[in-house]
């Protein structure tokens, strides 16, 4: 394991030898010599704190602690700052991302406003049900739980305004080319059906 590791941080090194060598910053360079440059130069920091006045994070479960570090070096002393995220859309865990973050705004900023936005305009209530459904695998390592536990009331069950049922199906083949002929059968079928719909209404994800 030692032997591993020694190997590990080597490549590292070199890795980042290359970067330095041919003038290049990767992803979390960019981050962090951003936040040493802030916290060095306050000057520059003041800079750009004047031209942001008000600062908007979206998708904020998939920042990491770095991005959170400069999100509040920017955002002090005013703290005109809005965040919005959902932890059960987080994706970018292998690049850090932490959940935490979420969860350490609301002590770093006590004064903030929570809102909670369960009303939806995309799906259908039969999807939007059996998506919390699935996503209740994930527990208890969501925030809803989390939150739950700590005896604070958060409920992510989402409510749709649209009337239409909605219809879910699951469609197994043995190989990729009867899935791909099964798919556009069923487009045609779907579209033979509703003499309004036009291939604009298909997306295939």
């Amino acid at each position: 394991e030692v032997a591993r590791l020694k190997e590990v941080a080597s490549a590292y090194h070199v890795y980042q030898k290359l970067l330095l060598d041919n003038s290049s910053l990767d992803f979390g360079d960019l981050i962090n010599y951003c936040l040493q440059l802030f916290r060095k130069r306050p000057q520059v920091l003041n800079k750009f704190r004047e031209q942001f006045k008000y600062i908007l994070v979206d998708e904020f479960q998939d920042t990491n602690y770095a991005q959170y570090e400069l999100i509040k070096l920017l955002a002090a002393p005013k703290n005109n700052l809005t965040v919005v995220g959902d932890d059960d859309q987080s994706i970018f865990k292998f690049r850090g991302a932490s959940v935490a973050n979420i969860l350490e705004f609301k002590k770093d900023f006590p004064d903030s406003q929570e809102v909670f936005l369960t009303t939806n305009y995309r799906s259908t209530q039969s999807i939007l049900d059996l998506s919390y459904q699935f996503i209740q695998q994930n527990n208890p390592y969501r925030l809803e739980i989390k939150l739950k536990s700590e005896g604070k009331s958060l409920s992510k069950k989402l409510k749709s305004v649209s009337g239409q049922r909605g219809e879910i199906q699951v469609l197994s083949y043995n190989n990729m080319h009867q899935e791909a002929t099964g798919v556009v059968n069923k487009m045609i079928d779907l579209k033979n059906k509703d003499k309004e719909a036009t291939w604009n209404d298909f997306a295939i994800l």
